[in-house]
């Protein structure tokens, strides 16, 4: 069922991205294609006052790429921020911020145990997380602060008067 409003930043959704067309069709205009996401997956709402009636998310994937996660496109997400349920299991799951999309809130709805609606937000840091992850993903980690716990010893603390 579709969300009747408006979702809130760091709030874990799930949404439907639809399937591929079967059989494959060429060359394909209407539809998904390979790799693009698909199917019923749980998303983090990153915005969710776009115009239109649409959402900003991320998908959650329990696929992780080392490759991602060690460039920061991907946000390793602790299976205890998750609810178990008759659909989702206890797993590492990764927000997947180089596939930020925006969706119809038509698409989306509440994570559901047996027709019961189970509110699921992540915390503050790990949207902040996303968020970075999201920016790198689209070319842009200038605009990034330098992270001092990475800054390099010879400025890190260099008293030399």
């Amino acid at each position: 069922m579709a969300l009747t409003y408006t979702p809130k930043v760091g709030e874990v959704l799930e949404c439907d991205f639809g399937d591929f067309v079967k059989p494959p069709l060429k060359p394909v205009y209407n539809g998904l294609m390979t790799p693009e996401i698909r199917k019923r997956r749980m998303v983090v709402v990153l915005n969710g006052r776009l115009p239109n009636g649409c959402t900003m998310v991320v998908p959650i994937s329990s696929s992780g790429n080392p490759n991602a996660v060690q460039r920061g496109m991907h946000v390793f997400l602790d299976p205890a921020f998750f609810t178990i349920t008759s659909f989702y299991d206890k797993r590492d799951r990764w927000a997947l911020a180089e596939c930020i999309t925006h969706v119809s809130k038509d698409r989306l709805s509440q994570i559901k145990d047996r027709g019961a609606p189970i509110p699921t937000f992540l915390p503050r840091d790990k949207v902040t997380a996303i968020q970075k992850a999201v920016i790198k993903a689209i070319a842009a980690s200038v605009l990034l602060a330098p992270d001092p716990t990475t800054a390099p010893a010879s400025m890190a603390g260099d008293d030399k008067a």
